[in-house]
């Protein structure tokens, strides 16, 4: 039997049968693809094999691996053929034939990075114990509860599937073939990574991106420059997948991106401008955590620090791999950037102005260290305003402030295109005429990107889905630990951790009266017991709002590259709500217990048994519940400066609304709106411990009842605020990861 493949559909034929293959009606394989002729190839059963042979067609068939035309008639060989129709990075063909095998009872092959295993896959991502392969009367995978997933041609496996000849398996970012005989390598080939005609169109009709194509085969260093813009931006979000564009197709070694994205995704390192690492670590702690993040689980403590080294020696960071990340240079800065991307042995590799803000020996180190990459047998995409980063390049694609392509091909090609003599001359030059379509109708078009089709699809524009991922467990402890040395590490941060509490109990010495939190000491006049708690309840609001104001801001440019790579939003935000509750909650300890010390406490307890305590953890609860509400703000705004405002307001709004100052309860309008405020309720529950309403008249505020049930019920509303503002924390890190969603 013969077996055909092309993208994701299968035939079969029987020797007796000749088999057309091309774009005409009458094909037996017909594939819509104008590089491929009305009658492409056609293949024949003779003298006990199969017979392969182009049709005189008008762009050629291409045998992968031997990177040579075909000719002539040529044997189907026992391991199969790939064949690319049209052009070196045409529509790809596979070809096998069933071989006939020897009766035998089923074997089970078990495929995995352990040394083990039968088929031993050596790639960081696949798991020890990956997937088995049951061998009889059918051919059966099955997926042992892999960390990222198998796939076969594309698919993600659930359980269990049934391979044919010529299916492909998908681990990690290597892939693995059913010949008909055993599971074999795909046969060597210089893959190529090419973009067909994508178009993106924002929502609102603008075109950012118009019939842009190229094509870049493996060991490639391509730049892609031109005017400030949203056009290189929109491209790089379309070539990594994170964002489709709104028509053409992007293909790697023939498989389309957009299509098997899941799968995919493994093979895409992005580099962003800004740098991705948490610069208070050093260079191997934060890789250390990276890897936690990204490799299977099942990863060794031993296996992870070997893969540490060898990106740090492929960046030659060797010697800085114990500095802290704000104390290297600016090459520095960015190669270990590079190295978080290179734990995961990406074959497709995308920066974004790597070399921006960089002196000349800073740019000339990082575009040195790309072309090593490069030369490694990646592709490196590198959009750049760099005029110097273009002499090492082997490819450079020139866009106009349109979107459009003005030129695609080598630098020095580059220049006589542009009729210039320099790469600057180049850059000036776009202003002045329309290229775009000069280059549409130049040679170099046909020459480095060959015939194209121009019947590109429709595709529904927007982010890719984030990759689903397991050990969310996993995840939370690492980011935890994470978190915990990055603030450790602070040296600044940790000083406002530690006098804050101490300046604000300062603040609660200065008010006159010695009766603390006692009623029975303050002889009537409660007034002393009021402003204390207001300080109190301020002070852990303010803690609370300091200490999460800046973190959500801070990492978005890490959350995003990580989300896109599979880390959980969810293990994400509670990794900081546990970290900062436990640091304001030791904030707000030692602030109750120095503001009180030397006054005398409540008179009495109501549930906890200790009058201090009690107080305690109503600051602590308004504390925690506070810094969940600044996470809210720091995940919904993009700046600093946005975030600012939103801050100012929640700390005046718990001031004025806590009902301290005055009386909130019976107003309507105003006594809903202090619901939303954590002071009300935590200075309620105060209130309630010291008795305050015992020596009021008349009723100040039923929230203020010094029962064991007001107290839990105020501290249960805190409880519910703080479920609310975590839900609506989590909505807001749940939207668009890319950064741009074609608005």
């Amino acid at each position: 039997m013969l077996y055909v493949r092309y993208q994701g559909h299968n035939w079969s034929f029987p020797p007796a049968r000749t088999v057309e293959v091309g774009r005409g009606a009458l094909a037996d394989v017909r594939l819509d693809d104008e590089r491929v002729s009305h009658r492409q190839v056609r293949i024949w059963h003779s003298a006990g094999a199969w017979w392969v042979a182009d049709q005189s067609s008008r762009n050629g068939t291409w045998v992968v691996g031997a990177e040579q035309a075909l000719d002539r008639p040529m044997s189907l060989p026992s391991e199969g053929l790939v064949l690319r129709l049209g052009s070196l990075d045409g529509p790809e063909l596979l070809l096998s034939s069933e071989s006939p095998r020897k009766q035998r009872g089923q074997r089970v092959l078990s495929v995995g990075r352990s040394r083990s295993s039968d088929i031993v896959v050596n790639d960081p991502l696949v798991s020890r114990r990956h997937a088995t392969i049951a061998i009889g009367e059918q051919i059966v995978l099955r997926d042992e509860g892999s960390f990222n997933g198998t796939f076969v041609n594309g698919d993600r496996v659930h359980g269990e599937a049934t391979l044919h000849v010529g299916d492909q398996i998908g681990l990690g970012s290597s892939s693995l073939a059913w010949n008909g005989v055993d599971i074999a390598q795909p046969p060597p080939q210089r893959p190529v990574f090419s973009a067909r005609h994508l178009e993106v169109t924002t929502r609102a009709g603008n075109l950012l991106l118009d019939d842009v194509s190229m094509s870049a085969p493996a060991g490639t260093l391509m730049a892609i420059i031109g005017p400030v813009g949203g056009a290189k931006s929109a491209l790089l979000a379309a070539l990594t997948g994170l964002q489709h564009a709104s028509r053409g197709h992007v293909m790697w070694n023939g498989r389309d991106l957009y299509a098997e994205y899941e799968r995919m995704r493994f093979l895409v390192g992005l580099v962003p401008q800004v740098d991705i690492l948490h610069s208070q670590l050093t260079v191997r702690r934060a890789l250390h955590f990276a890897a936690r993040l990204r490799l299977p689980p099942d990863t060794s403590e031993k296996e992870l620090e070997t893969r540490v080294d060898q990106v740090l020696a492929e960046m030659d960071l060797t010697k800085q791999k114990n500095q802290r990340i704000d104390r290297l240079s600016g090459s520095q800065r960015k190669g270990a950037s590079i190295a978080l991307e290179l734990l995961t042995a990406p074959q497709l590799l995308f920066l974004d102005e790597p070399t921006s803000g960089l002196d000349p020996v800073n740019d000339k180190q990082v575009m040195g260290s790309l072309r090593s990459l490069a030369d490694a047998g990646r592709v490196v995409l590198v959009a750049t305003h760099s005029v110097p980063a273009l002499n090492v390049c082997d490819r450079v694609l020139v866009l106009t402030q349109e979107g459009r392509v003005a030129f695609f091909g080598p630098p020095g090609e580059m220049l006589r295109f542009f009729a210039v003599d320099n790469y600057a001359e180049a850059f000036a030059a776009l202003k002045h005429k329309t290229w775009a379509s000069l280059y549409a109708r130049s040679p170099a078009r046909s020459a480095y990107l060959g015939r194209t089709t121009h019947g590109s699809v429709s595709l529904p524009a927007g982010d890719s889905p984030p990759p689903p991922r397991a050990a969310p467990l996993r995840q939370l402890w690492t980011l935890v630990r994470r978190n915990a040395w990055a603030v450790a590490a602070d040296r600044l941060f940790v000083i406002l951790l530690t006098g804050m509490p101490l300046l604000l109990a300062l603040v609660a010495h200065a008010f006159p009266g010695r009766a603390g939190l006692s009623i029975q000491e303050a002889s009537g006049n409660p007034y002393q017991i009021q402003q204390r708690l207001i300080v109190l309840v301020v002070g852990a609001t303010l803690m609370g709002t300091t200490l999460a104001a800046r973190d959500f801001v801070a990492e978005r440019p890490i959350y995003r590259r990580e989300r896109a790579a599979g880390l959980s939003p969810g293990a994400y935000l509670l990794s900081k709500v546990v970290v900062l509750g436990l640091l304001v909650a030791c904030q707000c300890a030692a602030f109750v217990m120095v503001a009180l010390l030397g006054l005398p406490g409540p008179d009495d307890a109501l549930v906890l048994g200790n009058g201090h305590i009690e107080v305690a953890a109503a600051v602590a609860a308004v504390g925690i519940t506070t810094t969940i509400a600044a996470l809210v703000v720091s995940a919904a705004t993009t700046s600093t400066k946005q975030t600012l405002p939103y801050l100012v307001a929640l700390a005046v709004g718990q001031l004025l609304l806590c009902g301290g100052l005055f009386a909130i309860a019976g107003r309507a309008g105003l006594e809903q709106v202090s619901w939303l405020m954590p002071a009300r309720f935590g200075y309620a529950a105060m209130a309630a411990t010291v008795g305050l309403q015992k020596q009021t008249a008349p009723l100040l505020d039923p929230l203020f009842e010094p029962t064991a049930v007001q107290w839990l019920t105020d501290i249960s509303f805190l409880g519910l605020q703080a479920l609310v503002f975590l839900t609506v924390a989590a909505w807001a890190l749940h939207r668009p990861v890319s950064g741009n969603s074609w608005k």
